[in-house]
């Protein structure tokens, strides 16, 4: 398996740990966010409510980052 990279390995760890502020503060106001069943959140606030009631997700088929912080998640399909 490919080593992930950082950025993905602290969002992933924030995420296991439940630490929602932390989380919060590495995502761009922006966050556009896709499901592994394709559907789309937008803001921290709705990315954040459903990462607490869904299984923590595997590394990303993509990411993307600005200034630091995390704008784009797409989960593996599947």
């Amino acid at each position: 398996m490919a080593e992930q990279v950082p950025a993905v390995g602290n969002i992933l760890s924030l995420i296991e740990r439940r630490d929602w502020d932390r989380l919060q503060a590495a995502l761009a106001p922006d966050i556009r966010w896709t499901t592994a069943v394709e559907e789309d959140l937008r803001g921290p606030e709705a990315v954040i409510e459903r990462l607490r009631r869904d299984p923590v997700p595997g590394p990303p088929a993509f990411h993307e980052l600005r200034d630091g912080l995390l704008v784009r998640w797409i989960d593996k399909v599947g």
